[in-house]
């Protein structure tokens, strides 16, 4: 029935995708189904094409404003799609970044660990070890570039005295941003080392591992509903 194909390409003319393809086909087999009951009740097969499109025709004004809402708001779906998926990708890209620079603090705390867990077991710290420090450092500067102050201390007790030696320090202490740091193993004698970062913003960025993430959650929750809510209302007007 061309003049029932042509009517319903009419009203879907300007929308694609598979739920307008389903609502154009549905479209069709009503008006397909009332031109064959006209046809039961005597009428000719035009009479009752031009009678089925007759009594669509309130409805293919109020479905062109539907498909037109439509458009609108699938543009608008996309559009929250797209944000949504931009939004996630520059939060990977921020976390990983802040994740890399906030692991430097972390990874220089497990070294100064390591240090002060060596000294401890050797219980001496000779001009050897010094020197080795000291080359350790130099060979280490990923982590002591930032650094503007480094001892190595140790806290004993003699005749009921307590004594504190600073048996190796590098920079000036108090010089630093982040203020002392500390680090020790108790014992007999008390091993410790402290720094002192140049700059510190350790977990100052925190919050945007977060809210990008936040964000995209956000679009992409408003995506679902707006995306689901189009093609509820265009199987409601099929």
């Amino acid at each position: 029935m061309k003049q029932i194909d042509e009517f319903v390409n009419s009203i879907y003319a300007h929308v694609s995708g598979k739920e307008a393809k389903e609502l154009k086909q549905e479209m069709r087999s009503h008006l397909v189904e009332a031109v064959e009951e006209l046809k039961v009740e005597g009428k000719s097969e035009k009479e009752a094409v031009s009678i089925a499109i007759s009594r669509f025709g309130d409805e293919k004004q109020i479905t062109r404003g539907l498909l037109t809402m439509f458009q609108s708001q699938s543009k608008f779906a996309k559009w929250l799609l797209r944000s949504a998926i931009i939004f996630l990708l520059v939060g990977l890209v921020v976390s990983v970044s802040l994740f890399m620079k906030d692991n430097t603090y972390k990874e220089t705390s497990d070294l100064m660990s390591h240090l002060v867990e060596t000294f401890d077991t050797k219980g001496e710290f000779t001009s050897e070890d010094k020197q080795a420090l000291q080359n350790m450092i130099e060979r280490n500067s990923k982590w002591f570039d930032n650094i503007s102050y480094f001892a190595v201390i140790k806290n004993s007790e003699a005749d009921g005295n307590k004594i504190s030696e600073k048996l190796f320090t590098q920079g000036q202490e108090g010089s630093g941003e982040s203020g002392l740091i500390r680090q020790g193993i108790a014992g007999e004698d008390t091993w410790y080392v402290e720094w002192e970062y140049k700059t510190y913003d350790y977990l100052k960025y925190e919050p945007f591992y977060y809210i990008f993430f936040a964000i995209f959650g956000v679009l992409f929750i408003l995506w679902g509903v707006v995306h689901i809510y189009n093609r509820t209302r265009l199987k409601a007007f099929a």
